[in-house]
């Protein structure tokens, strides 16, 4: 017995380094040689973890590996710095408008052809740009502009945020409003243009418009924001006209592989920290009714690079006790908490691109 104990033992250790070797290879991971050991014992206890998760029959969601299996949970919920909130004034008119009580059972606008490929930020704070972008690009569609991959970097690099307010932009955060703001002024070229490339080298880098050698190929007229916390007016608005930018708190998110998330507690902290893409709702037949969230950390992640988050009939709220990482600029006055609602606080922050215009 003795025997098969160690030689099972043996098995399950290599059985984890097979794991870890295939994760590496996967996710093209490298690591000083003192570094490795130390990321391959993060890996055993996340796949622990994981196994602990999907083992449980009252989880209405799974886990995978997945690209930050080697990091632990405070250093993951580093990484979400992309977005920063910060107060605005009199740049967008929050959305008021009729619409019909009748609500479809389920969006979702990727059937509408409106909403490219997942995208993937990489190693930089940039959710906001790729929010702003994905609502141009989708806009631009719904609009009958050809739907084409538009620039995240060139919003990255050259949306200024000169008060520093929630952070100094680029790779360190900002908001999809500030980006629509930029795109009003200067439009818009395309990813072929003007590649992504600060996900690899975690840089925001110089600003390199050039109306001459990178044209813009889209416009838009400003924007508009949803009222914070309205359950019905979200909906409404994604059902009768398009996706949504949305804030959310995505620090659970971290090893998300498919089903209906429900894992942010309204009695915890709710830390809006990451912007995405909210293009639908529906309902599982198992699991409820879901939002569905096009996230950007590439299409390894979740499924095929979405989330469906748990959506309440009910409108639910909790509390971001940390409000300051979001909202502060330099030398300013901040609050001491906001009121989120719906789950991870996706109702809180709503904004979309208006009147999209090709050049």
């Amino acid at each position: 017995m003795k025997g098969l104990a160690i030689f099972l033992l043996l098995g399950l250790v290599a059985g984890s380094r097979d794991e870890f070797f295939k994760f590496k290879k996967t996710f093209k991971k490298t690591y000083t040689a003192e570094e490795e050991d130390y990321r391959y014992s993060v890996f055993l206890e996340n796949l622990e973890k994981i196994k602990e998760n999907n083992g449980n029959p009252h989880k209405t969601w799974s886990m995978k590996i997945n690209e930050f299996a080697d990091l632990t949970s405070d250093e993951f919920k580093s990484t979400l710095s992309g977005y920063k909130r910060l107060p605005m004034s009199g740049q967008a008119i929050s959305e008021s408008r009729s619409y019909s009580s009748e609500l479809p059972a389920e969006v979702d606008w990727r059937e509408a052809g409106v909403v490219s490929e997942p995208k993937n930020q990489g190693s930089c704070g940039s959710c906001w740009a790729f929010a702003a972008t994905e609502q141009i690009e989708s806009y631009a569609a719904i609009n009958n502009i050809t739907l084409q991959e538009l620039s995240a970097q060139e919003i990255t690099s050259c949306t200024p945020n000169s008060m520093h307010c929630g952070g100094k932009g680029g790779c360190v955060g900002s908001i999809p409003q500030l980006a629509f703001n930029y795109v009003q002024l200067f439009g818009l070229t395309t990813a072929e243009e003007y590649p992504y490339w600060s996900g690899v080298t975690t840089i925001t880098g110089k600003c390199k418009y050039d109306l001459e050698n990178r044209a813009p190929v889209v416009g838009i007229t400003g924007y508009n924001t949803i009222p914070a916390n309205d359950l019905e007016a979200t909906l409404q608005h994604v059902a009768n006209v398009g996706p949504l930018a949305v804030a959310a708190d995505a620090s659970a998110w971290q090893f998300y592989g498919s089903g209906v998330f429900g894992s942010c507690a309204y009695e915890d902290n709710i830390a809006l920290n990451h912007a995405v893409q909210l293009v639908g709702y529906g309902s599982d037949d198992a699991h409820g009714d879901y939002w569905l969230v096009r996230n950007s950390w590439g299409k390894n992640w979740g499924e095929h690079g979405y989330i469906r988050l748990q959506r309440e009939s009910e409108l639910m709220c909790g509390i971001n006790s940390t409000p300051m990482d979001g909202t502060a600029c330099e030398n300013g006055p901040g609050t001491d908490e906001q009121t989120v609602c719906g789950q991870c606080g996706i109702l809180f922050d709503s904004s979309y691109p208006l009147n999209p215009f090709p050049f």
